[in-house]
Formats: C-alpha cells, structure tokens, sequence
C-alpha cells in the first residue's frame, strides 16, 4: 500500500480528533463536570403534584444550592436537564428565599395557596450568584412552566453551571419533581 499525502492527512486528522476525544473526556463543550455542589434534602427524594391542570401555569423549584468546597463559588445557570412531554418551560428564574417565605418546590403562578408572586421577586438570573464556602444559597432557581398535555415523566436532571477562582464548570444535582393531572384544588377566596 503506497502512502499517499491524502492518506497521510486523513490519518493525521483521525490522530488529532482521538487526542482531543481523549483529552476532554466527558466535558460538555470544554467545560469540565465540577464537584462542589449538593442539592440538600430536595434532591434526595421526589417532589410531587397530582393536581395540575391543562392550562395551567405552575412554578417548579430547583434544588437549593449548597456550596460542598471550601471555595467560594458563582453560580451561572441552572435548568432542569429533562422536561418531560406535557409540560413547556416559559422561563426560568433566580429568587431570594427572603422574599419568597423559603424554596418554593412546586405552586401555582397566580399566588394562590398562600404563595407568593414570584414574578413580583427580584430575578437574579443572568447575574452571577455568590455562594459562600460550606453553606447554602439565598438564591434558588425556579422554572415558570406550562401543563400542554398528559405529563408523561418527571422534571429532572437539574443543571447548574458556576464558576470557582478563574475555572468553569458544570454539574448535575440530583432531582425529580413528578407533576400528574388530577382534580384542582379549592382555594377560599
């Protein structure tokens, strides 16, 4: 077999696209998987609501941010990997838990229920959140979404991106939010 400069440049370019496989392992477009948050209580279990209605717009919480390290972080984003068929997410947004009375985990976006408006709350997406050393967040993320249709599967997978010194990273925190239709519930007005 003769070696031809075409063959030559065909296996010096499979060389380099195994190098750079090789290299970047499991990173997601350059950014390495991080190790400094955990999700606390809410992603150790399921969070659940079997009174969602077609229609309906309702607020699903991320878990609350803890800071694992004994570096300070910032958090970039967060969103939830997996939104399963019959439910849109509209718009995803970072609140105070000081304004809000806590981590609102699932409620309805009109304030009934006794939850507040988080539409009315600071949104602090889009700007980096401080998150100290071996504590937790004030600030927690929320996805505004939409009942479509039959919910087959649950919100999950929740996503956070941060920065720690002049590094970037990314990490998945363990969540599951199971929305399922059901009757409504009666508020008193």
């Amino acid at each position: 077999m003769t070696v031809t400069p075409r063959r030559r440049r065909l296996v010096s370019a499979l060389l380099v696209a195994a190098w750079v496989w090789a290299t970047t392992g499991s990173q997601a477009q350059g950014v390495p998987e991080g190790s400094a948050l955990g999700g606390g209580m809410q992603s150790a279990g399921d969070v659940g609501y079997e009174h969602a209605q077609v229609g309906e717009e309702y607020w699903a919480g991320l878990p609350l941010p803890w800071n694992t390290s004994g570096e300070d972080i910032e958090l970039t984003d967060a969103h939830f990997g997996h939104v399963p068929e019959g439910i849109e997410v509209i718009e995803y947004r970072a609140v105070d838990v000081n304004e809000t009375d806590g981590n609102v985990l699932f409620a309805r976006t009109d304030g009934k229920g006794a939850m507040p408006d988080l539409s009315e709350a600071r949104n602090h997406a889009g700007h980096p959140v401080r998150v100290k050393a071996d504590s937790g967040s004030d600030i927690y993320y929320v996805a505004r979404t939409k009942v479509t249709g039959p919910v087959h599967g649950a919100l999950k997978d929740c996503r956070f991106r941060y920065r720690q010194g002049p590094w970037q990273y990314r990490q998945q925190v363990g969540c599951s939010t199971i929305v399922s239709l059901g009757p409504p519930i009666q508020y008193e007005d």
